[in-house]
């Protein structure tokens, strides 16, 4: 752990005493353990890493309790100004000083010292670069459907699932904790899920069917099946719509992928799960 600040060397052991009476406070490392468990699949790899360095800068055996501001904003100074993607540092470990705080297992939110630096303009160019390059198209319906479950799992869901949590964590018996480790893994799937919503969001590009001469986005597709020798009928929507149930299918899938821009009375091999399908395209509307 860093030398700690304003402490003479004679009082050093004195200090450390009064440590060893937190030995039953819960540590950094127990505590990275657990958040890193309900972090979604595709961050936790980069959360670990950078949750590491942080413990392994910090001490794994310090109590929560003994984290202090100054050693949040001497971690960060040891990044300079020129270092890359410092945010991308910086994040993870400011998320879970914030979840510590959501926890009641700090009394200060702790990564309010964590200070993310803003972008340059040029990078500000590049990343707007980027968003309109991965421009996901989708429908009026769609982006209030979008909204509206952001909102519930932000205002609703994922506090109830945080509360159950903290509730379970109260047992501090991990290993045979099965209320603790459906909790944990039920914030996990909200979380991801509100991360996935959120990136659909800012690359969101609101788009309204035109013309009904090729399979698009907005379009209503009446196919024949000429393997079955039967009419199928399927919507073209985007995200927040889709549901294969209601022949509501989207463009990434792989009836939407191998229809796209064709043309009434084309014939269409498409590749599924349950094998190879072939239709003809019958005729094109607008989505109701």
């Amino acid at each position: 752990m860093p030398t700690r600040i304003g402490v003479r060397p004679e009082d050093e052991q004195d200090l450390d005493r009064s440590d060893a009476t937190n030995s039953g406070a819960p540590r950094l490392a127990q505590a990275i353990s657990s958040y890193i468990a309900a972090v979604p699949a595709a961050e936790r790899e980069t959360t670990a890493r950078e949750l590491g360095r942080f413990a392994r800068w910090l001490g794994n055996d310090v109590t929560l309790g003994q984290i202090a501001p100054i050693d949040v904003a001497r971690y960060q100074e040891q990044f300079p100004e020129s270092s890359v993607d410092i945010n991308g540092r910086l994040q993870p470990v400011k998320a879970f000083l914030t979840h510590l705080k959501t926890l009641k297992l700090t009394d200060a939110n702790l990564g309010a010292h964590i200070r993310l630096r803003r972008p340059t303009a040029r990078q500000r160019r590049m990343d707007t670069r980027q968003q309109e390059a991965e421009s996901i198209r989708i429908t009026e319906q769609g982006l209030s459907s979008l909204h509206a479950e952001l909102e519930h799992l932000e205002n609703d869901v994922r506090p109830r699932v945080t509360d159950d949590l903290r509730n379970a964590y109260a047992d501090k018996d991990f290993r045979e904790n099965a209320p603790y480790d459906a909790a944990k893994q039920r914030l996990g799937e909200v979380q991801s899920r509100i991360n996935e919503i959120r990136r659909t969001l800012a690359a969101a590009s609101v788009y309204t069917a035109g013309s009904t001469d090729i399979v698009d986005l907005g379009t209503r597709v009446t196919l024949h099946d000429l393997l079955n020798d039967e009419e199928v009928v399927y919507a073209i929507v985007g995200p927040g719509e889709v549901s294969p149930r209601d022949g509501k299918i989207s463009l990434q899938s792989p009836i939407g992928k191998a229809l796209a821009e064709h043309r009434p009375g084309e014939v269409v091999d498409v590749e599924t799960p349950a094998g190879m399908h072939t239709y003809r395209i019958q005729r094109i509307e607008r989505s109701r």
